[in-house]
């Protein structure tokens, strides 16, 4: 039986029937053993711990001993997991399995020695058969064991407090992250009972985990309420790992409940965000796949186009082994998931991988694993890239990691400061049972602000909202002041000279003093890319290495290109009543005003918005306004423009700029002339490394 880790990290609760101990006295050792089974059987670890023990007291059974030391293993308390593996590798010297788990025992308290001589004589005599590979796990562990001890003598980098009680109750608190720098949200149980027991015949409602607050007030975190902003607390199913998409416009999360087998199967939800959050979504099979528990989301965005990428925790079949991390990216053109692909052997082992965290100023996942080595069980690590390709793993170290569960790592934007949870002890005497919320400060964290302002190159600048042809896009008129440009946007990608490549980390668009700024951490390359309308954007590159203090570094003022995001009238692009085809006056229109735009400005993406009057229904105004729109587009296409840099898009009635009626009711044709319009605004450019998709 292998640690049951989705007790951990999905948080879901163990329910058993409660026995006394006059009770037991009265089973033969036959009968508990069967118990024992049923009840592990169906995944009560806890009843089968108490059967199993009572067993082991009335008769010695090497093989029962070994499924007892499992389950304290597996309810998370480990000094007696050692004392019955301990016994089970006695009364049987064959089980190696109870002297690998009980140098991992050893290993969780320090006692680096003695573990180490645990797995060296595992590794001499074992021959493998089981479904872990242990031949590689061992390897590892081994020389975890002098890496630990290094670890453990070197010097904390890191500040760490255990949350309060208002906070962190008996049961498990999990996924803890910021709302903002005063609010945390996480999820939890909220009862100051460890472990319900359900007596034989009662019929207690069953408490479920969910969604909640804590504010900082002072400088102290302090509970606040259940979070209610949306439909993700869910009677009858335990909710929790919640995850924002770097715009904040999405929310993931996951719902967990268990199946006619007792197993706990988790799905992720996503939820938007317009002017309130909309009723959760069950992501599509492609990442919630039947009969298996997908899990613990976590965004990032692909470096090459922008898509965002879902990384989750799923036991599916195709991965290493165990949970393991996996990822689908999403397009919002195609309004589509890819079918999931594991992360890659860098990441994922054949024990157990969970809990990523993904940090965009960085391109930094930080996850947990008890199959890399580390200081005990599970440990926090972090690596550099996107989807399957890492830079090599790095252990957190002390005091992020210990011997005991650590995971749930979270941060802020600059990652100077967050939370984990652990179930490490408070005192000698403390339970193990549970995971509590940390919240953790680095130490003299140091970062860089990158700040710079954009003006406008003479002589191209929109000057008029009404286009007839291309002399309204020029501005003439030299002047020896600088035009700063609000509106316009700079790319930051992180450089890996190593790999040779990129990797898209975020953008800001230019105030009205044409000012951008980013907070970088230290001892990393960037480049920062500047929009243009005409010509390949310009570069700058950007260097924080060798910052030994936080510092401000100004770049000089770039120069660009620049169309304005404004919407812009194309008149004199007429149809016929009722029909969507072009005119000649039509097209000859487009040939002197958008084709010669989109000629001068060879970097433009644009959107070809069409409207119409309020005569008909608004239903067919609307797919009316859609097809007129397309044949704007696809005659641009003809004249040799680059469908890339078109979306047609019909607005039907919806955008009136002028009265349909007057205020007496009659008609109003001036009115209704005026909204029958074709405009073109710029959405992009193609330089941009990021996906060019439609936004309202």
């Amino acid at each position: 039986m292998r640690k049951n880790i989705v007790y951990v990290v999905c948080a879901l609760l163990a329910f058993c029937v409660e026995l006394n101990a006059q009770e037991y006295k009265e089973y033969s050792p036959k009968r508990l053993k069967a118990l024992g089974d049923n009840a592990l059987e169906i995944g009560d670890t806890y009843s089968a711990r108490d059967y199993y023990k009572a067993y082991c007291d009335k008769k010695k059974d090497s093989d029962v001993l070994f499924l007892l030391a499992e389950c304290y293993r597996a309810s998370r308390e480990y000094i007696s997991a050692a004392t019955y593996y301990d016994k089970a590798f006695k009364a049987d010297k064959n089980n190696l399995l109870a002297l690998y788990h009980y140098g991992e025992m050893l290993k969780i308290y320090g006692y680096y020695d003695d573990a180490k001589k645990c797995f060296l004589q595992f590794k001499q005599k074992y021959k493998g058969g089981d479904d872990l590979d242990y031949k590689h796990l061992v390897a590892i562990q081994i020389i975890a064991c002098d890496s630990a001890k290094v670890m453990v003598e070197k010097e904390a980098n890191a500040e760490f407090y255990r949350l309060n009680s208002s906070i962190n109750k008996q049961s498990v608190e999990f996924s803890p992250m910021f709302l903002n720098d005063t609010t945390l949200l996480y999820a939890s149980l909220r009862t100051d009972t460890a472990l319900y027991i359900l007596k034989k015949g009662s019929d207690v409602e069953m408490p479920y985990r969910h969604f909640y607050v804590a504010n900082k007030r002072g400088g102290t975190w302090q509970f606040g309420n259940e979070w209610l902003e949306g439909d993700f607390n869910v009677d009858n199913s335990n909710t929790g790992n919640g995850a924002f998409s770097p715009d904040k416009k999405r929310f993931y999360f996951s719902k967990c409940e268990q199946n006619w087998r007792y197993k706990s199967i988790c799905k992720l939800y996503v939820s938007s965000y317009n002017n309130g959050w909309s009723e959760p979504q069950p992501l599509p099979e492609s990442i919630n796949k039947k009969k298996f528990t997908n899990t613990q989301p976590a965004v990032g965005i692909d470096s090459k186009t922008g898509s965002e990428i879902l990384y989750f925790v799923s036991d599916r079949p195709g991965g290493k082994g165990g949970m393991d991390i996996w990822y689908s990216v999403y397009s919002k053109k195609n309004n589509k998931w890819t079918d999931a692909k594991n992360c890659g052997n860098k990441i994922n082992t054949t024990a157990d991988e969970v809990t990523p965290f993904y940090v965009l100023t960085e391109r930094m996942l930080y996850f947990s694993s008890n199959g890399h080595g580390g200081l005990g069980e599970l440990d926090v690590y972090k690596t550099s890239g996107e989807m399957a390709k890492w830079t090599e793993i790095e252990n957190l170290g002390v005091p992020i990691n210990s011997g005991f569960d650590d995971l749930y790592y979270s941060s802020n934007a600059l990652n100077t400061e967050g939370f984990f949870t652990s179930n490490r002890q408070a005192d000698k005497d403390a339970s193990t049972c549970c995971d509590d919320i940390f919240a953790f400060k680095y130490v003299d964290k140091i970062s860089v602000n990158v700040n710079g302002k954009v003006f406008l190159l003479p002589n191209k600048i929109v000057d008029s909202v009404m286009v007839e042809s291309i002399e309204q896009l020029r501005n003439d008129t030299s002047t020896d002041s600088l035009q700063y440009i609000e509106g316009t946007v700079v790319s930051l990608f992180m450089v890996d000279e190593k790999e040779h490549t990129r990797y898209y980390v975020t953008s800001d668009t230019t105030d009205a003093a044409g000012s951008y700024s980013f907070d970088l951490p230290v001892g990393k390359k960037y480049i920062l890319q500047y929009e243009s309308s005409k010509f390949a954007p310009p570069e700058r590159e950007v260097s924080t290495i060798g910052y030994t203090y936080s510092d401000t570094l100004h770049i000089e003022d770039v120069g660009i290109d620049y169309l304005a995001r404004e919407r812009f009238v194309v008149k004199n692009i007429y149809y016929e009543f009722d029909k969507s085809q072009l005119t000649f006056q039509a097209k000859r229109t487009i040939k002197h005003s958008l084709l010669t735009i989109l000629n001068e400005f060879p970097q433009i993406v644009v959107e070809i918005g069409s409207h119409t009057d309020s005569k008909g229904n608004d239903s067919y105004n609307q797919k009316l306004s859609q097809k007129r729109a397309e044949s704007v587009v696809n005659y641009l296409i003809e004249c040799g423009v680059d469908a890339n840099r078109l979306r047609a898009k019909g607005y039907g009635e919806s955008m009136p700029i002028a009265p349909n009626e007057n205020e007496d009711g009659t008609d109003n044709p001036e009115g209704r002339s005026k909204n029958r319009r074709t405009e073109f605004r710029v959405i992009g450019t193609l330089k941009q490394y990021f996906e060019i998709i439609y936004e309202e």
